[in-house]
């Protein structure tokens, strides 16, 4: 996607001075919100040379630019940053990220290495990739994204630039699914932390509804209509990963505090909810108490998801009455 068609990208993009260029760029934002889109671009315009543009953007296009190195993993070992001891991985072969970064540049004036989802690193790849922050190589580059701030260690932001791409209003995101050719669905169809490119992405497997499916059932749980048996069922029938669950849960109980906190009124999928009695306290501490558990999964994701569920939807008729 050209980085021209998204207007919140291209107010940060057009803004790049690279006369006086970082070597070392983090790029944060939350996920689905186009900082691989940004990343890259940044990337090319560094290698490009402008005689020979339509060449470097073929190599650029199909992976094989000798100036380019990317690190687009789950997990991202020190053997990727450092010394491989010969070992073979699929995407970069036996090479590694500072081996590449301090060699002289093959047909462009510049070198870049590209590490998206760098939170993924562990303590050992961010201490080797340190070592080359803090020397870097002439005409050399390092660019870094981020789902989450403050994921990486201190010294590294210390030695970087930062960008941070800023949520979008719902009124934008709106008018840029306009522009994909989405005008029947609507950024509040969706919880409030999902991005343009997540909102495409679950429109595009037809997963658009699951959110309020996902409230419907516990809306009718609450309310007596279905046992707790038949809601976990359901739900667990959806597509939908735990941590996916864990965040429409917080994301119900944020909206039914704020309601009653600021006595706004609730449509849609939240109306049942409008005259719902519950103690603010009961509902903070339980956001709290899911936060926590997401914080726990994340360390160790075999923890027992229907044990959890039966927890919390337990936990959600005790404090919540329709």
């Amino acid at each position: 996607m050209e980085i021209s068609s998204v207007p919140w990208l291209n107010k940060i993009y057009v803004n790049i001075n690279y006369d006086i260029f970082p070597h070392g760029l983090i790029i944060s934002g939350s996920k689905g919100i186009g900082k691989k889109i940004l990343a890259k671009k940044i990337s090319f315009d560094l290698l490009q040379n402008n005689e020979e543009i339509e060449k470097d953007l073929n190599l650029f296009d199909k992976g094989s630019h000798p100036d380019f190195f990317l690190l687009d993993k789950d997990k991202i070992l020190i053997n990727h940053i450092a010394f491989r001891d010969e070992k073979w991985d699929e995407q970069i072969g036996k090479r590694n990220l500072n081996e590449f970064i301090s060699k002289t540049p093959s047909i462009s004036n510049n070198k870049v290495a590209l590490i998206l989802n760098a939170e993924s690193m562990n303590n050992s790849s961010q201490n080797a990739l340190l070592k080359t922050l803090e020397e870097p190589a002439s005409k050399s580059f390092i660019i870094m994204t981020v789902n989450r701030s403050n994921s990486l260690q201190k010294t590294i932001y210390s030695r970087c630039q930062n960008i941070t791409i800023p949520n979008i209003p719902k009124s934008e995101v709106d008018d840029w699914l306009i522009t994909q050719g989405i005008s029947d669905i609507k950024s509040n169809d969706f919880p409030s932390y999902m991005t343009p490119f997540r909102i495409l992405d679950d429109i595009g497997s037809d997963k658009q509804n699951d959110y309020k499916i996902f409230v419907q059932n516990i809306s009718s749980f609450i309310s007596n209509h279905i046992d707790q048996n038949k809601a976990l069922k359901n739900i667990s029938d959806m597509d939908i990963d735990t941590i996916e669950k864990f965040n429409y849960i917080t994301e119900l109980l944020k909206i039914v505090l704020k309601s009653k906190l600021l006595s706004e009124n609730l449509s849609g999928i939240y109306e049942i909810f409008y005259n719902s009695k519950f103690n603010n306290l009961k509902v903070s501490n339980l956001i709290n108490e899911i936060n926590e558990i997401k914080y726990d999964y994340f360390k160790v994701p075999q923890i027992n998801e229907t044990h959890i569920m039966n927890y919390l939807f337990s936990e959600l008729k005790n404090t919540i009455k329709i």
